[in-house]
């Protein structure tokens, strides 16, 4: 009998307290870690290869170390040009369609896993890693990030491998890359998942955790359906390339806004925090990106109490959220949101992120 250790890593979800599509365009973002996770749990199997399992969507893939030295290959060598017209295929794009064969939804973790195993040393040959996600999909929660940080970080958990934070999230953004098929994909999500807590992205630092230990009430709101992110951020790239100086004054005020938010949570003004965000929706409506029942949640929450209220994510559907003062307050809004329609819930911010979340399991017996 052999008995095979099992790790367990944790990665929370996000919403965005200001700064969506503006970060695109290399402006600040606010975002903060909320207490819905998503788990990869890895263990030995002895087996040649690295075997990969999707529990809540019922897929499975198996990789040997030849493929994912070939996955690298490609991945590392593909053209990182960003002007490409909307018509032509992206160096990402083309990697995509030429591994089709494994699904889109295991590549992203696949070419986590290659990366790795060849630039780090960090070999998932041999292991078994299997995820499952709290994380509601396509509602502007992060899903997709999420999970690529619970599964890179298993990986080199699982490893006596050291790694600089800024490596550790470069790799786990090759997975959100691929995911929404853009280069800058990433750069607002993977920080809190990461670190936990308040996470900021800036140009000169890039992402980093904000220090910030302000707890906030907020309640989240679901709005419906929503398009991919990638629509969206496609739809302020048009209108960037339409109205470029307007636009451009547009991600200004909202880059400025972020920079409110940020000293309004650090000095504790929780009633400046929320006009911020509110005003951090209409610029996002001024974008294009919000959609009617997102302002319709917005009015009900600012009508019933909330200190502020704004769209959560690439937008035109999804996720909304709303700034209260307390516990009576948040009852309040979630009971006007719910008899205008809207399923509301309160949730709590979690400090933890998958950086600091490892758990040793009992270990599994094998005959």
């Amino acid at each position: 009998m052999v008995e095979s250790m099992v790790l367990e890593v944790k990665a929370p979800a996000n919403v965005k307290i200001s700064g969506e599509h503006s970060v695109v365009y290399g402006g600040p973002s606010l975002a903060a870690a909320i207490e819905i996770f998503a788990t990869a749990k890895v263990e030995d199997t002895g087996a040649d290869t690295l075997q990969i399992e999707l529990e809540d969507l019922g897929v499975s893939a198996s990789l040997d170390s030849a493929k994912l030295k070939k996955l690298y290959k490609e991945y590392s060598g593909r053209s990182k040009d960003m002007t490409k017209k909307p018509m032509e295929r992206s160096g990402l794009s083309k990697y995509i369609e030429n591994n089709a064969e494994l699904g889109k939804e295991v590549l992203p973790y696949a070419t986590i896993a290659a990366r790795l195993l060849v630039e780090q040393g960090i070999s998932p040959i041999g292991k078994r890693i299997t995820i499952h996600s709290d994380v509601p999909i396509q509602k502007g929660y992060a899903s997709s990030s999420v999970c690529s940080t619970a599964f890179a970080m298993a990986l080199i958990r699982s490893s006596e491998k050291f790694m600089d934070d800024q490596e550790v999230i470069d790799i786990i953004r090759d997975g959100e890359r691929v995911v929404h098929h853009v280069e800058t994909a990433g750069r607002m999500d993977v920080g809190p998942a990461y670190f936990g807590g308040y996470a900021i992205v800036s140009r000169e630092r890039g992402i980093q955790p904000a220090n910030i230990q302000t707890g906030i009430n907020v309640i989240v709101i679901d709005t419906g359906p929503k398009p991919p992110t990638s629509e969206m951020v496609a739809k302020v790239r048009e209108l960037y390339d339409k109205d470029t100086a307007g636009t451009e004054s547009i991600l200004k005020a909202m880059d400025a806004c972020v920079l409110k938010c940020i000293e309004a949570l650090k000095s504790g003004d929780i009633e400046g925090l929320g006009r911020h965000m509110s005003e951090n929706h209409e610029l996002l409506r001024k974008l294009g990106v919000s959609s009617e029942r997102l302002d319709k949640a917005v009015s009900v929450a600012l009508a019933n109490g909330a200190l502020g209220a704004k769209l959560c994510g690439g937008g035109g559907g999804g996720m909304g959220i709303a700034l209260v003062r307390n516990a009576a307050d948040a009852k309040k809004v979630i009971k006007a949101l719910k008899e205008n329609g809207f399923d509301a819930n309160s949730i709590s911010i979690t400090f933890t992120g998958a950086k600091g979340s490892v758990r040793h399991g009992r270990p599994i017996t094998k005959i």
